[in-house]
């Protein structure tokens, strides 16, 4: 048998119609078993290089899915899956540099940890389920029904840009709105948006969803306990993480107001993808127990000393990838603590946010950040520098100090 490759002009037309139909049939396979976050995130065009191990992740949570929907109406999974993701992330080889600060324990700000009576356990294993069994950590299913309930307003996109402003840092929302416009839209695909308010005046409500390309959410506070009505003690914001990561197809990136990005933004997207989770250090070389109370410490039954030999978070930028492990042993913990008063803002919040007592611990706290820094601490232990970002200047600058008052009416 023989292959015929002669070209018969008399049927071209019928060979390019035929071939028309072969490419239709194929791509109408791939769009009816693939879902959007199969279709590689590009950023200037480039692919994502472990799309593969992407997919297969995906498909892994998508089984876990199905077997425990009945759970919550949402995302459960079993331990045994967890810590197999667990350990495959610290696996994860990263370019972050392992340099806790190494000063001296004669300086209490960095204190060190070898008198401490309680500890946190070496294996990673345990440390994953304390967090999983523990009930102060764990959402109860109302408490994930109101957070849940948000995301009918949330569009949903593969990148997903998350902030929240009221009107006293409305100046400053414009400043970071003119950075996304001319830094990340440009060379960002398949993302939106979305911009949380939780007390802007009516005229800068509309200024904003008319100028700002973004969708703008009011957010809740009926929905939640009293003292989530204070803005100060933001628990809010752990709340609108839980629940706009349902909508992230691919990657989530929390913002505050005060972010502003450099040309890195698209190697920041990559950072997440590749390893999961991205927070940012203190610049400050504080550890968590200096700026923490210690009733936060009592809710998730640890002793502060446990925790002094890890650094200060900052809260205003992370990126999460949406991954079980992230939302189930990171996110739904945090969100269970913004929840309760005697977590997160356990004393009226104007006595304690301005970090101005000279004492060394308990000086002040810094609520959502604290609980990001111990449950996260909690999780990866002496390895938690593996999901700190390198460099932070390269990537981004915290500018609370530029507004830009007339950014809105500027845009035509």
């Amino acid at each position: 048998m023989a292959f015929n490759v002669k070209w018969n002009c008399k049927n071209a037309p019928l060979r390019v119609l035929s071939f028309l139909v072969a490419v239709v049939v194929v791509e109408v396979f791939i769009g009816l078993t693939a879902t959007d976050y199969f279709k590689a995130v590009l950023v200037r065009g480039v692919q994502y290089s472990n799309k593969v191990k992407l997919k297969s992740r995906y498909q892994l949570s998508s089984t876990l899915v199905n077997q425990t929907q009945t759970r919550f109406g949402a995302w459960v999974w079993t331990t045994d899956d967890l810590v197999k993701d667990f350990n495959e992330m610290l696996a994860q080889d990263t370019d972050a540099p392992n340099d806790y600060f190494p000063y001296p324990c004669g300086n209490k700000a960095y204190a060190c940890t070898q008198s401490c009576p309680q500890s946190l356990s070496p294996d990673p294993t345990q440390r994953l389920v304390d967090i999983l069994v523990s009930p102060n950590l764990t959402l109860s299913q109302p408490q994930l029904d109101a957070i849940l309930s948000m995301t009918k307003s949330i569009p949903e996109s593969d990148i997903v840009i998350l902030s929240a402003t009221s009107s006293n840092h409305y100046d400053e929302m414009q400043a970071m709105f003119e950075n996304l416009h001319s830094v990340v839209y440009p060379v960002t695909k398949y993302f939106s948006v979305v911009l949380f308010d939780i007390g802007l005046t009516p005229e800068q409500r509309r200024m904003t969803e008319e100028k700002c390309a973004c969708h703008v959410i009011t957010f809740p506070f009926e929905l939640f306990p009293d003292h989530v009505k204070d803005a100060h003690c933001f628990s809010w914001k752990p709340l609108i993480v839980r629940a706009t990561i349902e909508k992230a197809r691919h990657l989530l990136v929390y913002q505050d107001a005060s972010i502003r990005w450099t040309d890195y933004f698209q190697v920041f997207l990559r950072r997440i993808d590749r390893i999961g989770l991205q927070l940012t250090r203190s610049s400050t070389n504080n550890r968590i127990p200096v700026n923490t109370l210690p009733q936060m410490f009592a809710y998730m039954g640890e002793a502060p000393c446990a925790f002094s030999q890890f650094p200060e978070l900052h809260a205003s930028n992370a990126g999460y990838r949406r991954d079980a492990l992230i939302i189930r042993a990171i996110l739904e913990p945090w969100a269970r603590c913004a929840l309760e008063a005697s977590c997160m803002c356990p004393v009226e919040s104007s006595l304690v946010i301005d970090c101005v007592k000279l004492v060394a611990e308990h000086r002040c706290h810094r609520f959502d950040q604290s609980a990001l820094g111990i449950i996260g601490a909690k999780l990866f232990g002496d390895e938690f520098y593996r999901v700190m970002l390198p460099d932070m200047d390269a990537y981004l600058d915290i500018n609370r100090d530029q507004v830009m008052p007339d950014y809105f009416r500027s845009i035509r």
